[in-house]
């Protein structure tokens, strides 16, 4: 299942073994992936504020859409000078954790709301199936480890 933990991970592996070859996979870039990989999950805040009697799931739950997530990534870049960068690399963040909820046995994401209601999912992984997470923390350990090495040298 792709909880908060594979959010992470997954993306952090993926750009670090591209920022061997790839200069702008920096870790600051990096940082900016992950931030981005998390904000499709910032509608979460609804839980918190049910248990205070606040009922905000329907204005929040589009923060969960593609297109509410790039928002959000648009309004984020604009506190940096380097926007552009800044977005694209939010952007990709997003991208992974949709790719991420894709792969899950959930009734499908409308991935092209509004323009679309069509739910789409890929469906090979179950919603209690935590052989992801372990596979992306060994993967992730693994990866630090060689990181570490390549960056002494």
């Amino acid at each position: 299942m792709p909880d908060w933990i594979t959010h992470i991970l997954v993306p952090w592996t993926i750009f670090t073994i591209l920022g061997f070859k790839y200069k702008q996979f920096n870790q600051q870039n990096i940082a900016v992936i992950l931030m981005g990989a998390l904000i499709p999950d910032i509608f979460k805040i609804y839980l918190l504020l049910d248990q205070i009697g606040i009922q905000m799931e329907n204005f929040l739950t589009p923060i969960h859409l593609p297109a509410g997530s790039i928002l959000i990534a648009g309004v984020i870049s604009l506190f940096f000078n380097e926007k552009r960068l800044i977005f694209f690399f939010l952007v990709l963040g997003i991208s992974t954790h949709y790719i991420l909820d894709l792969l899950m046995l959930n009734g499908g994401m409308s991935l092209l709301y509004p323009l679309s209601l069509i739910k789409w999912q890929i469906g090979i992984i179950s919603v209690t199936d935590y052989n992801i997470t372990i596979i992306s923390i060994i993967a992730a350990f693994l990866v630090f480890l060689i990181n570490k090495n390549v960056n002494k040298t």
